[in-house]
C-alpha cells in the first residue's frame, strides 16, 4: 500500500491490465512526448492519460516515460472506498479517507483522484489527457481558455473541486502554474484537441 497526496492506492491484483484501447493510449502518449508536453522530472516525466472502464478507469502509472510506454505501465482502477483516513494529520484528505483499489504492476498516477472526479461530473467523457504546455498557459487569455484560480503547483481538494466545476462547461482546462486537462468522447478526440490547441498556442 502507498499514499498519494489525496488518496491511498492499494494494488489488489498484481497483473497487467488488458484492454483493446491500450495501444491507442500508448500511441497518443508518444505523440504528447513528441510535442514536448511531457517534460521530464528525472525517473519519469509529467503528464498522464486515462480512459473510462466499467469499474473506474485505466490510467498511466507513476514515474513513467510517455515516449516509452508499454501495457505494463498502465493501472486499472477497480473501485474506490471512502473510509476513515490513515493519512497524516496535515493531509487535506484526513476526513475523506479515499482508498483506490487497483489492478497492475505499479502505482497509479498521483492524479488518479482528479480523473475519477472528472469522469463522475462528465459521464459522457471517455478519455482524459493531462499534459504540460507552457505556451498555452502564457497565452490563455488570447486563446480564450479557462484557467483555474488555484495554483496547481501542489495538489489540493480545492483545486480538484475548481477543476470539476470548470469541466462542466469546457473540454479543455488549464491548471494554473502547471498544465492542462483535455477531455474527449474518445481517445482520438481528446488527442486531437490537445494537438489542435498546442498548434494554436504556438501560432499566436
Amino acid at each position: 500500500m502507498a499514499q498519494g497526496e489525496l488518496f491511498e492506492a492499494i494494488i489488489t491484483h498484481r497483473e497487467i491490465p488488458e484492454d483493446p484501447r491500450l495501444p491507442l493510449l500508448i500511441w497518443w502518449a508518444s505523440r504528447l512526448a513528441e510535442l514536448g508536453l511531457t517534460p521530464s522530472y528525472g525517473p519519469g516525466d509529467h503528464g498522464n492519460l486515462s480512459c473510462r472502464t466499467a469499474t473506474g478507469l485505466l490510467i498511466t502509472a507513476r514515474m513513467t516515460t510517455k515516449a516509452q510506454l508499454q501495457t505494463e505501465h498502465f493501472v486499472e482502477v477497480l473501485g474506490v472506498d471512502r473510509t476513515e483516513s490513515r493519512l497524516p494529520v496535515q493531509s487535506p484528505t484526513r476526513q475523506a479517507g479515499v482508498r483506490v483499489r487497483c489492478r497492475g504492476l505499479h502505482l497509479p498516477s498521483t492524479d488518479t483522484l482528479l480523473h475519477l472526479e472528472v469522469y463522475h461530473r462528465r459521464p459522457e467523457i471517455r478519455t482524459i489527457i493531462h499534459g504540460h504546455d507552457e505556451c498555452a498557459l502564457i497565452k490563455a487569455r488570447e486563446l480564450n481558455l479557462p484557467i483555474t484560480r488555484c495554483s496547481a503547483a501542489t495538489q489540493s481538494l480545492e483545486l480538484l473541486e475548481e477543476v470539476c466545476q470548470l469541466v462542466k462547461g469546457y473540454d479543455y482546462v488549464l491548471l494554473r502554474d502547471h498544465g492542462f486537462l483535455a477531455l474527449g468522447h474518445s481517445i482520438d478526440e481528446a488527442g486531437e484537441l490537445v494537438r489542435r490547441l498546442c498548434a494554436r498556442a504556438r501560432e499566436l
